[in-house]
């Protein structure tokens, strides 16, 4: 069997090799399952969705009515000597909230939940980028070791071919020599991009919250799609979509709502009242009964009253509320204006990276791959024909692994600067 044969069978065998894996390769995950994933088991994000369920609360509390108080009173004088002194009381007092404060109270309940459910969705947001970044990172180097692992099997191939006309004395033991200390150098690169994708994987398992033995298999990242929105449309975009910025909002809206409250609990509220009273009194004196006997003198009185309360407060009792609500105004709305304003810087820069990263990947698939490509399989059946030294094929070879590398790097570029628009938008751009 010539060499040439047994490069064409080396080749068959890796194929199908290849191929009986990715038969028996499980189900791979998503960009998309991956976010779910994060979802349900980030428990950084699911402290936050506990807030949420806090405000609920906080709002059921806030329509709660002040208690009624009932009172029962019982007086004797026999403590005192006066044994016939006796009396019974009950009473029922009723607090009437004045100015609106119980529907004040459950609006600013009410616009503290919407915060920060619009805090969640900005978790959630950022959540996303930081999947898609790592998710990008981890699919970027195993990509990077598939393609020196590719490189190694092809160059130790070639090595072994050399050797063999070495021995044969069809080729100089400098060619074995310096195919050697190439495949040397690939083992290298290809020890260190093992690193870096095994971190780059536990990095990604840490922000989905996937256990260190989990199986992760990670599918093709898909090509990020083409925006045909312009930078002023997705700018008015982000100022009307972004959840943090609609937080802002609410958070001004509570501030204004904690104010009008402050006012208002300010006020006195009534407290309505309604007592019963019986009395029973003995005097010294006597006097006849209904069958005409002598018997001490008593006296029974039943005594039905209704009374309204109200407290006596300075006109200026609650101005250190108000006057704290309508500095968190203040502040809230300053927060806001500034995040306005930055929203558009984001979304521009954003969408200057995408514009280069596109770019730059255009120009590689345009020719630059496919016709390193083409040059590399010159040389190497150039090489084969004796027409060119084996240190010109190592050199169009790294210039190939350089290309590769250098196009994983902007595929990786691209596919990150579409997250990241799509984050500093606020929203998917499909």
């Amino acid at each position: 069997m010539t060499w040439r044969q047994l490069v064409i069978v080396s080749v068959s065998i890796c194929a199908a090799a290849s191929l009986a894996r990715a038969q028996t390769a499980p189900s791979a995950l998503s960009v998309a399952d991956l976010v779910g994933m994060a979802a349900q088991r980030n428990r950084e994000f699911l402290a936050v969705k506990q807030r949420v369920a806090e405000t609920q609360g906080l709002l059921r509390q806030a329509g709660v009515r002040p208690a009624p108080a009932v009172e029962i009173e019982e007086s004797t004088g026999r403590p005192l000597g006066s044994a016939g002194e006796q009396a019974f009381s009950a009473a029922y007092f009723h607090t009437i909230e004045t100015f609106g404060k119980r529907d004040k109270r459950i609006a600013v309940a009410h616009k503290s939940t919407e915060a920060v459910q619009a805090d969640l969705a900005d978790h959630l947001r950022l959540l996303t980028l930081d999947v898609k970044v790592r998710y990008a990172e981890a699919v970027r180097e195993q990509r990077k070791l598939e393609t020196i692992q590719r490189l190694l099997s092809t160059n130790r191939e070639y090595y072994t071919l050399t050797d063999m006309r070495v021995r044969h004395g069809d080729a100089a033991p400098l060619e074995g020599q310096l195919f050697l200390t190439d495949l040397s150098r690939v083992q290298v690169q290809q020890v260190v991009l093992a690193n870096s994708a095994d971190r780059a994987l536990l990095e990604l398992r840490k922000v989905v919250g996937a256990a260190p033995a989990e199986p992760l298999q990670l599918a093709t990242a898909v090509p990020p799609p083409a925006t045909a929105s312009g930078l002023s449309e997705l700018q008015e975009r982000a100022l009307r979509d972004r959840p943090d910025l609609h937080a802002l909002r609410l958070v001004e809206e509570q501030a204004v709502a904690e104010e009008t409250l402050a006012r208002a609990e300010g006020k006195p509220d009534l407290t309505a009242s309604a007592r019963y009273v019986r009395s029973d009194s003995g005097f010294d004196q006597l006097g006849y009964n209904a069958a005409g006997q002598l018997v001490p003198v008593r006296g029974r009185d039943n005594v039905l009253t209704f009374g309204l309360s109200v407290l006596l407060v300075p006109p200026r009792r609650n101005q250190g509320a108000i006057e704290a609500a309508q500095a968190r105004s203040v502040a809230a709305r300053l927060r806001r204006e500034h995040l306005e304003s930055v929203v558009r810087l984001e979304v521009e820069a954003a969408f200057r990276r995408w514009q280069s990263a596109r770019s730059a990947v255009d120009i590689l698939d345009q020719g630059v791959i496919g016709q390193s490509e083409k040059n590399l399989a010159v040389f190497r059946q150039a090489y084969t024909l004796g027409q060119f030294r084996v240190l010109d094929v190592l050199v169009e070879q790294r210039r190939l692994i350089e290309t590769q590398l250098t196009y994983l790097d902007l595929q990786s570029e691209l596919f990150e600067a579409v997250a990241e628009l799509e984050a500093s938008v606020g929203g998917s751009l499909r």
